[in-house]
């Protein structure tokens, strides 16, 4: 891993929750409390909203409730490749009766 990241300049990862009934990200202003994600990156550092390093939210369809899978992506991309790839995902909701979710990670691209 030192490797790629001694010789790249940037890097991409994407991170799919695929979720049943459970919303995973929301933003206080459309839902009223906020339900954010923090991703932890390889050198320690949180991405999450509001902040420098917050990741790109390519879609959120985790916010539609209707007993069907659905996913929310997540795109991180930065100019410091030690902060790839996301190693923990954090503050992910509690499981109730009929809720499910899983993680599906991308391959790192170190450029």
């Amino acid at each position: 891993m030192n490797f790629l990241h001694l010789l790249s300049s940037e890097a991409t990862h994407i991170i799919t929750i695929h979720c049943l009934n459970t919303p995973v990200w929301t933003s206080p202003q459309t839902s009223g409390s906020g339900l954010t994600l923090g991703f932890k990156g390889w050198n320690g550092q949180i991405f999450e909203e509001n902040t420098l390093l917050e990741p790109k939210v390519l879609s959120n369809d985790c916010k539609i409730q209707d007993g069907s899978w659905h996913k929310a992506k997540f795109l991180f991309h930065t100019q410091d490749p030690n902060q790839l790839p996301v190693i923990e995902v954090q503050k992910l909701p509690h499981l109730k009766t009929k809720r499910k979710y899983y993680i599906e990670s991308s391959s790192v691209c170190f450029l």
